[in-house]
This record gives structure tokens, sequence and C-alpha cells, in this order.
């Protein structure tokens, strides 16, 4: 009976020692602050990270030793190797999110060693960069009346494709330009705003950018958006030729040219007005040649008459008027440039063929006749003798016809002098 009792209690000693060893392979590994994370939205091939705390808790039985792995390859931490956690001790670990494609992920983060297996949840959806349009790519307000104003559309499209709402901030300095008082806007996918720019002209010549700060990564940030405008000066610019001619007609050639060359001056500032100062430097080469004033007028003039013809810009009888300019200046020029009387010549023949009978609309003493004279003296300076003398029996019918010797030209060119 003894012995009986002695067997029941070892055996019961051993029991109760096997239940104490079970106690002390316990681990209880806590994760902090949660036992999941959502990463949410993240863009394609971009990255998104989370701190976490790996704890052994203090009601584990001793010091864990384990390994610590992700199962799923998009996402990743900063630990390798074996973790080792005393009681109450832990780990930090920064989690990150890598999406390669637009969809939806999950996975484990997987604590782990013999006596035990924890799990720490992981999500995140992959997304598609914002993508979006601005129409138009540029806001041009052409020419606006002083005092009056114009008003342009703006749109911003976030394109349908986008994984994201599409934020964007506006930045306009003070300027002749305005966007109104709300300048951010956040634009669902699929869906798009517009904005009116208005232009109010108060210099010549206006041009600002707007800024666009935005979310999305491809294109660059800021992107930009050119305003430009013109204040039109055309009916200044009109007038001041209209003053110049009326100046010109007084003989007041001085004062014309001044009228002239401010029109030139203010048409620079945009090719818009290029017709408009073309007509001025008409102007300007007909009260240079006229005036006098300085000892290359003829050359200054010539290259005027020129410049505006070349423009193309001038209306039809500005345009005779200028080859007109060309002939009468261009003989005044001493040149030993075959070119140089080859323009005269040009000049002179499409006018003669195009207007027979031309007279300077103003200056009428100014006519064919000069064209014509001026022809005679551009083929003698060629040698072209036979031409010259064809020439002097339009312009002198009486003495027909006339001897192509250059001496008699000479003398005819020079007897002709003073008197058309």
């Amino acid at each position: 009976m003894k012995r009986l009792f002695l067997s029941s209690f070892l055996f019961l000693a051993l029991i109760f020692i096997a239940c104490e060893d079970k106690e002390e392979t316990k681990f209880v590994i806590v994760f902090e602050p949660a036992t999941e994370h959502d990463f949410g939205k993240v863009e394609v091939n971009n990255s998104s990270s989370k701190k976490i705390r790996i704890r052994n808790s203090d009601e584990s039985s001793g010091p864990f030793t384990g390994t610590i792995e992700i199962d799923s390859p998009n996402f990743q931490m900063d630990f390798s190797g074996v973790l080792v956690l005393q009681k109450n001790e832990s780990k930090e670990i920064y989690l990150t999110f890598l999406p390669s494609a637009p969809q939806e992920y999950s996975g484990k983060l997987i604590v782990q060693n013999d006596n035990s297996l924890n799990e720490f949840y992981l999500s995140g959806v992959g997304a598609s960069a914002v993508s979006f349009s601005i129409t138009p790519v540029a806001l041009d307000f052409g020419l606006v009346e002083a005092g009056g104003t114009k008003d342009l559309d703006l749109t911003f499209e976030n394109n349908s494709g986008s994984g994201f709402d599409l934020e964007i901030a506006l930045d306009l300095p003070l300027s002749d330009f305005t966007i109104g008082t709300q300048t951010d806007f956040l634009i669902t996918p699929g869906s798009d705003k517009t904005i009116t720019v208005r232009y109010t002209p108060t210099q010549n010549v206006a041009s600002k950018t707007i800024q666009v700060t935005h979310n999305s990564s491809t294109r660059s940030n800021p992107a930009k958006i050119q305003l430009s405008g013109i204040k039109d000066i055309s009916a200044e610019l009109v007038s001041n030729n209209f003053e110049g001619w009326s100046l010109f007609k007084n003989k007041d050639y001085a004062a014309s040219l001044l009228k002239f060359l401010d029109t030139i001056n203010k048409s620079r500032v945009n090719a818009v007005y290029d017709s408009i100062s073309d007509e001025a430097l008409l102007g300007q080469g007909w009260a240079r040649l006229f005036e006098q004033r300085t000892n290359d007028f003829a050359l200054s003039a010539f290259g005027d008459f020129v410049n505006a013809f070349n423009g193309g810009l001038l209306s039809q009888n500005s345009d005779i008027d200028a080859l007109a300019g060309i002939a009468v200046s261009g003989v005044l020029v001493t040149s030993n440039d075959a070119d140089h009387y080859n323009t005269i010549v040009s000049a002179a023949n499409s006018l003669l063929s195009e207007v027979q009978g031309y007279e300077f609309q103003y200056n009428t003493n100014v006519d064919h006749k000069d064209v014509r004279y001026a022809l005679i003296q551009a083929y003698f300076n060629l040698s072209n003798y036979s031409d010259a003398a064809k020439q002097l029996d339009f312009l002198v019918p009486v003495n027909a016809p006339h001897s192509s010797d250059p001496e008699s030209i000479l003398s005819a060119i020079q007897a002709l002098a003073g008197k058309l």
C-alpha cells in the first residue's frame, strides 16, 4: 500500500513538472498600435511607409527568439535577420508598400518560432498617377481697347484613368489679368473645372504666367499657362499717320517726320501693328526726301521706301507710292552698285506698267514723268543706253527717236533736270 502511494505521488509530480515546462515556453507577441494596417491608395511605382512596434509582452514565459518575414513582394520592411526580444522588450520596424500595378494588394507580416506564430495583416491599393489636361495651353487675348475687358475660359480636366483626385492651386501675379478669388480646386477623375480669365488692359502690352501647382507626377510642377494681351492703340496710330500726311501736304516736313517716327516707335510693341508701321515708314521716307535735312537724306529715304514695300503690308495705293519713292530717291544716291540701279529699274517699270498716268497722292507734283526720268538715269548708270533712249522717246516724244549714244543721252538727261 505504501509503495502504491509513493508511485502515485511520483506520477503526479511528473505531470506537474511537465505542465510547468509548457508554461515556460509561452510567448505573447503584441503588435502596436494595431494588428493590421491598410496603406490606402498609393501611386503605382511609388511607396508609403508605416512604423510599427513588435513587443514581447509580460505574459510571455521568457525571451523570444524567432524569425520575421513578409509573404508579399509588394510589402517590405527595414529588418532582416533573427528577432530577439526579452520580456517587455520591443522592436520598431518600418513597413513599406510598393505597388507595381493599379490593383488591390494584401499580405502578412509573420513573426514566429517553433512555439509561436503571430501575424500582422497588410493591405493597400495601387492607383494610377493623376493625369490631367489644361485647355488651352495658353491664352492670347489679342487686341482689347483701353477701358474695355475681354474674358477667356481655361479648363482643367482630371482624366478618367487617374487614380486620385486632382488637386490644383493657381498663382497669378497682380497684373492686367485676373482669375477671381478662388484659386484652389479639387477635381475628381473624369471631371473638369472651367475658370474665367479676364484681361483689362492698362499697359500697351501685357504678358503674365499662371503657375499651376498640382499633385500629378506625370508632368512638370508647377505647370505654366502663358497669358498675353495688347492694348489696342490702332486708332491712335492711324490718327498719327493721318496727321503726318496732313503736315506733309502743308509742307511742314519736319513735323510730319516726327509724327511718322512716333507711329513707328509705338508700333514696335507688337507685330499686329506692322501694316500701320509700314505706312508710317513710307511717310517717313517721303518726309525725309522733301525735308532734305541731312546729307544722306536720299539714302535714308531710299531705305525707308524699300523696307516699306518689301514688308508686303501696304495698301495698293501706298505700294505704288513706295515704288515711286524707290525710283525717285534711288537716283539721288551716289552708287557704283549695279544692284542698286537694277532695283530702281524694277520699281519704275512695275509702277509705269501698272499706272501709266501716276501721280503721288500727297503731292501731285511728283508723277509718272519723274519716275520715267529716274528710270532713264538708272539705265544710263547701268550702261544700258538703248533702253535709256527708248524711255527718252516716251518722256520727250517731240525729240524721238533719241540716239543711244552715251553723250547724247547724258545731254538729254541734263537738259531735263529741273524741268519735270
